[in-house]
């Protein structure tokens, strides 16, 4: 409960430092007043910085494992325009080779019992005692008297039984009382939709429950590129290696590729704009046609709305909104986004892959949710594309002359990209 009152204080602590000015960068400038920020196609940039790792590393056999070691830093930049959290992890080295502090890669032949712990109670006319089992986040106990009664409890239920990115239900269970009573986490709720004017972050309380560093991952939080931060917040995410000492006699050489691997959560904001007709066979001089709307550019974000074709009705307007990817990296259901690190012990399944999901999709100035198929709102991708189709109904009756508004669309997604570097080991003595 704490690290996720932690997270909503952070993205809260976040919005107001941006939204004051005069302080820390982050007041606006004739820079943000001059650049178009919804434009772009990525999120966060991953560069590795030059040196770290180096690309040759000598291995000394008489000098112990601290005084073969190497650095490992990694640059995140958020360069797109929504907020944004996710994990880094290193990884396609031999762990007999070398070592990276903060990854454990654990030898097979352990067993579930291995994250549980029994104990007895003696009391004086009988002998209690429990189990209790952790998980990561999760886990049970169960505990008895000696007396004829018994209590369990399960923490974080849903990431128990495999389901992310839910918000955290706890459960007891007393069997003198025969009551059982659900906790659940209300900080994933109450931040779901308050922030609707922050691209991402309705998304980031929904996602609440995830745990980048339960397969060997360095979580971050970014803020993105917009006109509260220009330019969007960066960050060097280290990762200290050494050479092991279990070097086998007669290697003098060796190429190890290490992969730097990206997943985080994101959101892309699009406002493109099109035309209300409510009598769309009249004859009349209209202020604007129904078309389709081709948007000339992507919205600062790896995932576009590349274009929007509108059909009028006297009664409602059918939007078809398509969608791309744009980035070059790999698109991940939002809610599977622990399963994208390389160190998850399962294979990420192909219906957690190129899944986009409809945040939000309204008309500017209502409240109205529109009807949308498929209508789970969830965006599949073939080759990249998919598409979505919604129905807005008209709230204004009396007028029959068609306009222009904004039709506010927001996407939800996660994102992994990894980059390759190759470090030479050579034996000096």
């Amino acid at each position: 409960m704490f690290k996720k009152i932690s997270l909503v204080l952070l993205i809260v602590s976040m919005l107001i430092l941006s939204s004051c000015g005069g302080k820390g960068g982050y007041a606006p400038n004739e820079d943000a007043e001059r650049k178009n920020f919804y434009q772009g196609t990525e999120g966060v940039r991953m560069l590795i910085q030059p040196g770290a790792p180096p690309s040759r590393v000598y291995y000394y056999s008489d000098l112990s494992e601290q005084e073969n070691k190497f650095d490992i830093e990694i640059d995140l930049h958020n360069v797109g325009t929504s907020y944004t959290r996710g994990g880094v992890y290193v990884s396609g080295y031999d762990p007999s080779l070398i070592y990276v502090e903060g990854i454990n890669i654990e030898k097979t032949g352990d067993s579930w019992w291995q994250d549980c712990r029994f104990g007895l109670n003696f009391l004086a006319s009988a002998i209690g005692g429990g189990i209790n089992c952790n998980f990561g986040e999760s886990g049970g106990a169960v505990g008895w008297d000696g007396r004829g009664a018994w209590n369990t409890n399960i923490n974080n239920l849903f990431q128990m039984i495999g389901l992310s990115g839910l918000p955290e239900l706890d459960f007891s269970y007393n069997s003198q009382t025969g009551q059982g009573s659900f906790n659940v986490d209300l900080w994933d709720l109450m931040m779901d939709g308050v922030f609707d004017r922050y691209p991402g972050v309705s998304l980031l309380s929904l996602i609440g429950g995830l745990k980048f560093d339960r397969f060997n991952g360095e979580e971050f939080n970014l803020i993105p590129d917009d006109h509260n931060y220009p330019g969007g917040e960066s960050t060097i995410v280290p990762f200290p290696a050494r050479i092991q000492n279990t070097w086998p006699q007669g290697l003098d050489e060796a190429n190890v590729n290490l992969l730097f691997t990206t997943c985080y959560a994101y959101a892309t904001f699009a406002t493109p704009t099109v035309c209300i007709d409510p009598d769309p066979f009249s004859q009349n001089r209209k202020a604007c046609l129904t078309s389709q709307v081709e948007m000339t550019s992507s919205q600062g974000a790896p995932v576009a709305v590349t274009s929007v074709r509108q059909e009028s009705t006297p009664k409602s307007a059918i939007f078809t909104i398509y969608v791309q990817n744009v980035g070059g990296g790999t698109i991940i259901h939002p809610g599977d986004l622990e399963l994208c690190s390389p160190y998850y012990p399962g294979r990420l399944s192909a219906k957690s892959l190129d899944v986009v999901l409809l945040g939000s999709v309204r008309m500017s100035g209502s409240d109205q949710r529109l009807k949308c198929s498929p209508d789970d709102r969830t965006i599949r991708l073939r080759e990249g594309r998919g598409q979505i189709t919604c129905i807005y109904n008209y709230e204004y009756g009396t007028t029959k002359s068609a306009y222009k508004a904004p039709l506010i669309i927001e996407l939800w997604y996660g994102y992994s990209q990894t980059q390759m570097r190759t470090v030479k080991i050579k034996r000096v003595s």
